[in-house]
């Protein structure tokens, strides 16, 4: 038997929608306008403002809480899509994020979360960020701003509990050290590394699969007015490892509902929490 062989794995699932999905273009806000700093910026412009925070219980002199809200913007001004963006902030002070809009924690990890030794957030539900050449300047397709909400230990007013870094984690690009704009807001141009090579064209509408000993693949199959069909796949190309006893952890986003599944099964046989709980396996 080859040792270069993968061994796959898959199961099919249908899900109903519980709500009507609104057209993306209907379901988003008015994006406001980019920082005058971004105008210099022929790359992906970054930004991390800090908007707001207050005092929470309990005291605690030596470990204080402190609720803050802050706005990440990604801004594309370059000549090409930014396909599936993903951006690293380097958060310092033992955050705890409750919510964030318009993206995900690229590892996989459900808020609220612990992100201070740093996360990657991605784009979740835009995750592509077109070129103004091509919009014609349209900020709802080039620009996207992500509302963070959680909690700092440790920063009090007047200090602002800005992160360490930011910069773009998609590959190919060059991003230097940000620069502070005020007390309370970062920047950062990132611009293409002339030294990276590739193999994906521009034409190309998703990007390659990234290697690795497992990977899982969540290909929609059909879809209709309120309920789709999906397929799940588990590769395993470890020519040593084994994975037994798999299992597999989902979050709905759209308030999915399973009812019909094939190849695999809920790992918890209980409806309460799907009926009077959030959905998800």
């Amino acid at each position: 038997m080859a040792l270069n062989q993968s061994y796959d794995l898959f199961f099919i699932f249908n899900l109903s929608l519980l709500f009507a999905l609104l057209p993306f273009s209907f379901s988003q806000t008015v994006a406001d306008a980019p920082s005058p700093a971004a105008d210099t910026c022929n790359g992906i412009f970054l930004s991390y403002a800090y908007t707001s925070g207050t005092k929470l219980k309990p005291t605690d002199p030596k470990h204080q809480p402190y609720r803050f809200e802050s706005v990440l913007t990604v801004l594309n001004n370059g000549d090409e899509k930014l396909k599936s963006w993903r951006v690293f902030v380097g958060f310092k002070n033992d955050e705890y994020l409750v919510s964030a809009s318009n993206a995900v924690l690229a590892d996989g990890t459900s808020l609220p979360a612990n992100v201070g030794n740093g996360t990657v957030f991605a784009g979740y539900p835009m995750t592509d960020l077109k070129t103004a050449i091509e919009t014609a300047g349209d900020l709802n397709q080039i620009q996207v701003q992500v509302k963070l909400l959680g909690t700092q230990f440790g920063v009090a007013a007047p200090s602002v509990p800005l992160p360490e870094t930011i910069h773009l984690a998609n590959d190919g690009f060059l991003c230097p050290k940000p620069s502070l704009q005020g007390k309370s807001e970062m920047q950062v141009c990132c611009t293409k590394d002339p030294k990276f090579k590739t193999n994906v064209t521009v034409e190309d509408e998703f990007l390659p699969r990234q290697s690795g000993d497992l990977t899982i693949m969540y290909d929609v199959t059909r879809t209709y007015d309120s309920n789709y069909w999906a397929q799940v796949t588990i590769s395993n190309h470890n020519p040593l490892g084994r994975l037994d006893n798999w299992k597999l952890s989902f979050d709905w986003m759209r308030d999915e509902f399973i009812y019909t599944m094939k190849g695999a099964y809920p790992y918890v046989v209980d409806s309460s929490d799907c009926i009077f709980g959030p959905q998800g396996l």
